[in-house]
């Protein structure tokens, strides 16, 4: 699924949960975040280097009750969960976006070119 009907379906949701046992990196992640959701991951692989809990989202352990608590804590306070989401919108803008990754690699190859003195 992509394009049209998977950003509908983002937008339908209040929260998305990622319960994933290892996940190299998270794109479903950022998904959620483009759409303002917030997040429930698990402290498996890539998001728990990037979900700040109880900022973008709940870092939670892969066991059916944190996953529980991670969804029901989203829906006890919809205004935090908003928050949330939309700090989730502005990392993914700042940090994630194209121009800001061609930025970044940049970066290195100015570094490794001053650092080997060509």
């Amino acid at each position: 699924m992509g394009g049209a009907p998977l950003v509908e379906l983002f937008k339908a949701c209040d929260v998305v949960c990622v319960p994933s046992r290892n996940e190299p990196f998270g794109i479903v992640v950022l998904e959620a975040w483009a759409s303002g959701k917030p997040v429930v991951v698990t402290k498996n692989g890539g998001p728990r280097e990037f979900v700040s809990h109880d900022v973008e989202g709940y870092q939670i352990d892969a066991s059916p009750d944190s996953i529980a608590w991670g969804i029901c804590k989203c829906f006890e306070n919809f205004e935090h969960s908003r928050f949330m989401g939309e700090q989730g919108r502005k990392k993914a803008h700042q940090q994630f976006s194209w121009d800001h990754i061609a930025e970044l690699t940049n970066n290195v190859y100015d570094e490794l070119l001053l650092g080997e003195g060509w």
